[in-house]
């Protein structure tokens, strides 16, 4: 009977195990479904949380400009509040001098109304007397309506000078904070010539102070500018050292093919020192893509020097006393460029003057400055090293 069990036991302990294993096999397939799944959901968590955080810093911000405009839109009207205040004040004054006019009237038609009476009274005996009266009564009365008169022009003349100052007062405000935000360099560069432009812009250079102006290289990431002139004081001007940020305003102008700011003024702006690094423009100089760099700060590099009509390397602009700029011209790719050293830029005593000088038609050499315009481009050259 025991040797009959045997074999039974043996297939339930084999089905036993193989039971096991199936049932093990399914709890580990469970195991990492499971696992999936919290992966899964941390990950979706982490992602939430991020979109989250990123949708408060954007609320936050719009939040920020939000309370911005509403502190502009407080100022406006705050002044336009004091102007209006300002008005009334002057209307009841032009009201009170109607009122002294209107008495006055009435004082003189009393006055007249006694006249006629005497003269009635007096009429037969006292013609004479009346008569004299009655000029002398019309030269008081005319005097006194020339009084009033005068009285009513002048608060009327009052009242309306300070209506049209409260109303530029009000205009200003509104400009000052139209003006709160600067052109882009292409809205500068879009606008009409001889209109007004403000922009914001990092100084690289400037020309030597005289006569309370100043011609000031600018540039930021966008564009640069030519601030041609500018009202400036010795003090200030010793301030532009390049990286300096400023607000300049004033009018787009352009001559032989030169863009610049006219008649400009300008204030500091509080922000970090930027200042731009050379951009090569070797490959451009033929190209019309060249204007677009306009009085930026770039490089020409392997370029040679070309004779001048005498035959000399370089020139210059007041041969005999040799104090004005120095110019020189050279061939990239067969074709050839005048450039110059300008002298409130850089003078005689400068590296780059005194290399000019040594220049000899032949020389290949690599140059830096600022890519002025006259006629074509006539690069303003800060730097000079020969090859």
């Amino acid at each position: 009977m025991k040797k009959a069990l045997t074999p039974i036991l043996a297939v339930v302990a084999v089905i036993a195990i193989i039971f096991c294993f199936v049932v093990n096999g399914q709890k580990g397939d469970a195991q990492n479904k499971l696992n999936d799944a919290n992966a899964q959901l941390e990950t979706l968590k982490s992602e939430g949380e991020a979109k989250l955080a990123e949708a408060t810093a954007a609320k936050d911000e719009i939040q920020a400009k939000l309370d911005e405009a509403t502190a502009a839109k407080d100022e406006i009207q705050a002044k336009l509040d004091e102007a209006t205040a300002q008005i009334d004040t002057l209307k009841a004054d032009a009201e009170a001098a109607a009122a002294q006019k209107t008495e006055l009237e009435e004082k003189v038609n009393a006055l007249t109304k006694q006249i006629e009476e005497v003269a009635a009274a007096a009429k037969e005996g006292a013609a004479a007397v009346v008569e004299n009266a009655t000029e002398a009564v019309t030269d008081a009365v005319e005097g006194a309506k020339d009084a009033a008169a005068e009285a009513v022009e002048t608060a009327t003349e009052a009242v309306t000078e300070a209506v049209e100052g409260a109303k530029d007062a009000a205009v200003e405000t509104v400009e000052a904070v139209t003006e709160a935000a600067p052109m882009t360099h292409a809205e500068y560069i879009a606008a009409e010539n001889d209109s007004e432009v403000v922009i914001e812009s990092y100084v690289q250079d400037h020309q030597s102070w005289w006569d309370n102006k100043v011609t000031v290289y600018l540039q930021s990431e966008d564009g640069a500018y030519f601030a041609y002139e500018m009202a400036c004081s010795e003090e200030d001007a010793a301030k532009l050292v390049p990286g300096t940020k400023i607000r300049v305003k004033g009018y787009k102008g352009e001559w032989a093919g030169e863009v610049e700011i006219m008649d400009g003024t300008f204030e500091f702006i509080e922000a970090d020192p930027w200042i731009a690094e050379a951009a090569d423009v070797t490959a451009l100089l033929a190209s019309e893509d060249l204007a677009n760099h306009m009085n930026e700060f770039v490089a020409v590099k392997g370029a040679t020097v070309v004779a001048q009509e005498d035959g000399a390397a370089f020139a210059y602009k007041n041969a005999e006393e040799k104090t004005d700029d120095l110019y020189f011209a050279v061939d990239v790719d067969g074709q050839t460029y005048n450039f110059c050293v300008e002298f409130y830029l850089r003078g005689k005593d400068s590296e780059v003057y005194k290399a000019v000088e040594g220049l000899k038609v032949g020389d290949v050499v690599d140059l830096e400055g600022f890519l002025y315009w006259y006629n074509g481009a006539n690069l303003q050259a800060t730097s000079l090293i020969v090859k």
